[in-house]
Order: structure tokens, then sequence, then C-alpha cells
């Protein structure tokens, strides 16, 4: 194998393991890149090798019947700590829109809150998840796609029992007479 085609390969092998949250098996990895199984396997036993010679903040173990990357134990007390400070981390303006698009409107797709808020809110909605403010509860039958919901955790974070406690909208939303004459106004 040249080179070039081995760095090619490696860099995919580590691109896929940086985005997987399970074990992946090395057939799995020969299949995706059409290469043989022991030319992955020994990529991988390298990266692992690599990654602990180098002494990296993560290593490359076989676990099961899958390789995956995991953080080096050594260095526990500061993912830790970045975990939960991330928790208490403000929600950007953006993820508070499309919280409350969520909230309200909810079960919703992703579709949905794109539309409404006028943007893709994939990234978004992976970050309120990852908090656990909103779940996947079930699909469209329409259209297939995932309902989202907020959770328990979201109403314990407002500080509510239900969403019936969620304050009215309408008192905040323009009146319909100075909407319709923006829209007269050329």
């Amino acid at each position: 194998m040249t080179a070039a085609i081995d760095e090619r390969l490696r860099g995919a092998v580590e691109a896929i393991l940086f985005v997987v949250d399970t074990p992946v098996a090395a057939g799995t990895l020969a299949e995706l890149l059409d290469v043989e199984e022991p030319t992955i396997t020994e990529q991988l036993t390298s990266l692992a090798a690599e990654y602990e010679q180098q002494h990296r903040g993560f290593t490359l173990r076989l676990a099961g019947q899958g390789w995956r990357l995991y953080t080096r134990e050594e260095y526990a007390e500061y993912v830790e700590r970045y975990v939960t400070d991330g928790q208490r981390a403000r929600l950007t303006q953006a993820a508070l829109e499309t919280l409350a698009v969520v909230a309200y409107r909810q079960p919703v797709t992703r579709s949905r809150i794109s539309a409404i808020r006028g943007v893709s809110v994939d990234g978004v909605i992976r970050t309120l998840r990852s908090r656990g403010l909103v779940a996947e509860e079930g699909s469209d039958p329409q259209t297939g796609g995932g309902l989202y919901v907020t959770t328990e955790l979201f109403l314990e974070k407002l500080g509510l029992s239900s969403l019936s406690e969620l304050p009215d909208l309408a008192p905040l939303l323009p009146d319909v007479e100075s909407v319709l004459s923006e829209d007269s106004n050329p």
C-alpha cells in the first residue's frame, strides 16, 4: 500500500471513529472503506499504539466486538468538570428560540421547527438533546420525521410542574392590524 493511500485510509478510519457512538467492528470499517479486514485491523492497531505512545488525551481500544475512541482515564476529572460545567452554561439565542418552538408546538418535527425559525436547527436540536431538554418521541405519521418534545428536565429548569403553566404567547405577539398595515406599505 502506498504512503498516500495509507494516509488516506488512516484519515478515513479516524474520521469514522470520531463520529461513532458505539464500538465499530473492523469488518464493518473494511466494508465501508472497501479494503481487506486485516488491513483495517493493522490500521486500528497502529493508531492505538500511536495514540498510546504520544500519550494523547484519548485512547483507541477494542471493546467487545468493535473499536472505539475513549478519553484517557487519567483525564476523567477534567472531562467530568467540562461536562458538568457545560450543563450550566447558558443557552444561545438560537437554542432558546428552538426550545420555545418545541415547547409551544410539541410534538413537532425538526423540519417544522426549521420552517418556523427560517434556519436549519440540526445542531441546535443535538445540543438541546444532549442537555436533556428535548427528546425524540415517536415519528410523524405523514412524513416519518422524528417528533420532538420537551422533557421533565425542561420543566424542572423552568420551575414548572406542567406545560400548561407556560405563559400565553398571545400578549407577546403583534396585533393583526399592525401586521396587515406593515404588509400594505410598499
